[in-house]
């Protein structure tokens, strides 16, 4: 792991602002915020015992500007590089990296030569399988005299392995929150930008990306359909091509419809009348979340279907609606309460969708 890889932050992200919208591609769709507007509490205060709360076997680097001592050992190059980042960063100085490969780390201060000896390297100790600390000289003869907001070594490894403990413990902690716990850690205030980039790595480890998270879904839903009989999931996936050609090798998630036994023993016994919307996702790759919505005698309301569709229009919408019909409200006499969208219209009024009157209304 090289310091100049991660150095360079990124050209531009979606919803880089002074807001915490960042990333989300369906932001105009939403009402405004207005000054007035309440905030839960965790996105708004900062809490530092969690920040310094280090897991085991985790990345978290130390919280001290002690010096290194000759024999020092770190568990892999990971936590050595992180350590000697973290040092400098307190300290207030830079250094450049000499050497980095599988079996070293080599590394000295930026005045190196010009009136500072600070010097170290790191390298692996093949038989105990740790890194130690095999040169060292220090402590820096030279002056802290950055005065940047910023630091070269407060990169994307840095901030990740401090911010880990905080979006464990919260994935939607704000970046402007996340921004101010490593101010208040390091004195340095990285941009925007940076944090957001660091968030989504984070993220990206705790919960995995979101390729796999595709990727795991018939997975899933072979798992529900194995602990509660009875589920049912229909998915829908659509080809890839390259050049013009299908690759039959490969497909991408298109839709999802699942619902549970007991949303459909329930509908048998609520009023036959169902609520159907739909909701944007705000991910990666957007998205919208269709539900249909029972209510029982005592005016309780009752989720009892769900899909996963690119967005609203009338083939998504037959989807939901064909699978809704066919394997929860089979009864005849439903009433329909929808938001009249063109896609559920068209769907409704279709003789194959099954909802036309008198079975539905």
């Amino acid at each position: 792991m090289c310091d100049d890889d991660f150095d360079q932050e990124p050209v531009d992200i979606i919803g880089d602002s002074d807001d915490d919208t960042g990333a989300n591609p369906h932001a105009q769709h939403g009402p405004s915020s207005s000054s007035s507007q309440q905030y839960l509490p965790h996105f708004s205060t900062l809490n530092l015992e969690v920040l310094g709360q280090q897991e085991d076997g985790g990345n978290t680097v130390g919280g001290s500007s002690t010096e290194f001592q000759i024999g020092q050992s770190f568990q892999n190059k990971d936590k050595a590089v992180l350590s000697v980042k973290d040092y400098s960063i307190r300290r207030g100085v830079e250094y450049r990296v000499i050497e980095s490969d599988h079996l070293k780390y080599h590394g000295k201060c930026k005045q190196f030569g010009k009136g500072c000896t600070w010097l170290i390297r790191v390298a692996l100790h093949a038989r105990k399988g740790t890194w130690e600390v095999r040169r060292y000289n220090g402590p820096h003869t030279c002056l802290a005299t950055s005065i940047s907001s910023d630091h070269r070594q407060l990169d994307y490894h840095v901030i990740c392995a401090r911010i880990l403990p905080l979006v464990r413990a919260d994935a939607a902690v704000t970046v402007k929150v996340l921004q101010q716990a490593i101010e208040a850690d390091y004195g340095f205030k990285p941009s925007y930008r940076k944090v957001w980039m660091t968030k989504q790595k984070a993220v990206a480890q705790i919960y995995g990306d979101w390729e796999e998270s595709y990727a795991e879904l018939p997975r899933w839903m072979l798992g529900v359909q194995s602990t509660m009989a009875g589920t049912i999931t229909v998915l829908k996936t659509s080809p890839v091509r390259l050049r013009g050609e299908v690759d039959e090798s490969t497909v991408y998630f298109h839709r999802l419809f699942w619902t549970f036994p007991p949303c459909i023993e329930v509908f048998r016994h609520c009023k036959p009348l169902v609520s159907i919307d739909g909701t944007h996702l705000y991910g990666k790759y957007g998205g919208t979340l269709l539900l249909a919505i029972a209510q029982d005698g005592n005016s309780n309301i009752l989720p009892i279907a769900f899909a996963l569709v690119e967005g609203e229009n009338a083939e998504s919408w037959s989807f939901f609606l064909s699978n809704l019909r066919e394997h929860v409200t089979p009864q005849e006499g439903i009433l329909v309460i929808s938001d009249r969208h063109n896609g559920i219209k068209a769907t409704l009024e279709a003789p194959e969708t099954g909802w036309l009157p008198p079975r539905a209304f």
